[in-house]
């Protein structure tokens, strides 16, 4: 484990215990005996309490020790607000589903002391990949005809290229004696920001102007281009000085599991500003002809 899931984990393993000390004469509550690839506890040794001396289940010789363990309890303790301030809790990573456990003691004394820990579950797991594809997703970097800056001209089409597209991304994780793999499909989106224009859905990662091809208006007409031609010029009065386009690319994200369980995760976008400012090509009409 790196240096920083090994902070990640230690961050973690202590916002998962109360801040408060120990009840005096209790053992050790459960240890880790195994830690997601990112660093969090998925799998915990809790004993079951019981009163040795009393034969409550705890097994062993008689004793008149009083011995206490984290138990897990039913219910969401995060459903009280307080519940994080009270007990001084850090709350768990998003996405990630929690089990609440309480420190009891086979006395029957009151301890009110809670944590939650994180099972090792097959949507839990594939939360821990989601957050960690996080980082291959960037912010699309753009190519664009005309360039970047560069300003339109009415009724001629504009293209979009990402030039920093990731295709399908796919990874997995093991832990708890399963597997997860996570899949995340990206799609691109052309928002021209003219008024009354209507988002332009691309395939893959845009279109390139091919000069040494068709028109650019037969370009722009096949299925999936990303392009749009642009039907107002900007710096007018009441319109701005450039149109507030942008670029955006959504990944959405499913799983499946080794156990045959299956299900989706929530969706990331990354968008890109893509201003562009339009100009309208005046021609002269000399003796009733264009020239």
């Amino acid at each position: 484990m790196n240096a920083a899931r090994s902070a990640l984990a230690a961050a973690l393993i202590a916002a998962s215990v109360v801040g408060a000390a120990s009840p005096v004469g209790a053992t050790e509550p459960g240890q880790c005996v195994e830690y997601s690839p990112l660093g969090y506890c998925v799998e915990w040794d809790v004993p079951t309490p019981g009163n040795p001396g009393g034969g409550g289940g705890g097994g062993g010789p008689p004793t008149d020790e009083v011995v206490c363990y984290w138990v897990t309890i039913p219910g969401d303790l995060a459903e009280d607000p307080t519940i994080w301030f009270d007990f001084n809790l850090t709350r768990p990573p998003e996405g990630v589903t929690v089990v609440w456990q309480s420190w009891e003691c086979s006395d029957g004394s009151a301890t009110f002391a809670f944590r939650w820990i994180i099972p090792a579950t097959p949507a839990n797991l594939a939360a821990s990949v989601r957050g960690r594809l996080l980082a291959e997703m960037p912010q699309p970097s753009l190519d664009s005809s005309p360039p970047v800056g560069t300003a339109a001209i009415v009724g001629v089409p504009v293209f979009v290229d990402v030039t920093n597209w990731t295709g399908v991304v796919t990874e997995s994780e093991c832990a708890g004696g399963m597997c997860v793999t996570v899949t995340a499909t990206p799609t691109l989106n052309f928002i021209p920001g003219e008024t009354g224009s209507s988002s332009v859905r691309c395939a893959g990662s845009g279109s390139r102007y091919d000069p040494e091809g068709s028109s650019a208006e037969a370009q722009a007409s096949e299925d999936g281009a990303c392009a749009y031609e642009y039907r107002l010029r900007t710096g007018v009065q009441g319109r701005p000085s450039a149109w507030p386009g942008s670029v955006s690319v959504t990944w959405t994200i499913s799983w499946t599991a080794s156990t045959g369980a299956s299900g989706s995760l929530p969706a990331v976008t990354r968008a890109t500003l893509l201003p562009r400012a339009v100009n309208e090509v005046q021609t002269v009409v000399v003796g009733g002809e264009t020239p």
